[in-house]
């Protein structure tokens, strides 16, 4: 079954704003994200990315509000008591 669906080009303005957007990006680490339901590389964020997104996970379906910034990796630091 399949779906109508019209694809059109985006605007001329609108591809600057998307040329911007992956200039702005091109030097920054990417993290994934992963889905707390089945574990599932769910989003990618980048370094300058804040606040809260909401991502629906393509294996599980499940929707989920991620808050960025305390979804951080923590640097393990390994302390010796010698």
């Amino acid at each position: 079954m399949k779906k109508n669906i019209r694809i059109s080009e985006p605007s001329e303005e609108m591809m600057e704003k998307i040329r911007k957007a992956r200039h702005a990006i091109a030097n920054q680490k990417t993290r994934m994200v992963k889905c707390p339901f089945c574990g599932h590389n769910s989003i990618a964020v980048f370094e300058d990315t804040r606040g809260h997104v909401q991502a629906k996970c393509k294996r599980c379906g499940q929707e989920t509000v991620f808050n960025v910034l305390s979804m951080r990796r923590l640097k393990l630091r390994f302390y010796q008591d010698r």
